[in-house]
């Protein structure tokens, strides 16, 4: 499936931008003391790939 309308999320461990310009990096807050960089990636296409899968890691 390709996301291409408004809205559409990737979720990924690890995902890669190919744009024109980029907008940021924003500090955000995410659950609790966690602390994440967001950016806004600009381009005519801006492109990206998820390249790792996120995993969920399970305790044994």
């Amino acid at each position: 499936m390709i996301g291409r309308a408004e809205g559409d999320k990737l979720v990924g461990e690890q995902i890669v931008v190919e744009c024109k310009r980029i907008r940021g990096p924003v500090l955000i807050h995410k659950t609790g003391a966690h602390r994440a960089q967001r950016i806004v990636a600009y381009g005519f296409p801006a492109e990206a790939w998820i390249t790792r899968k996120w995993r969920i890691v399970e305790k044994t």
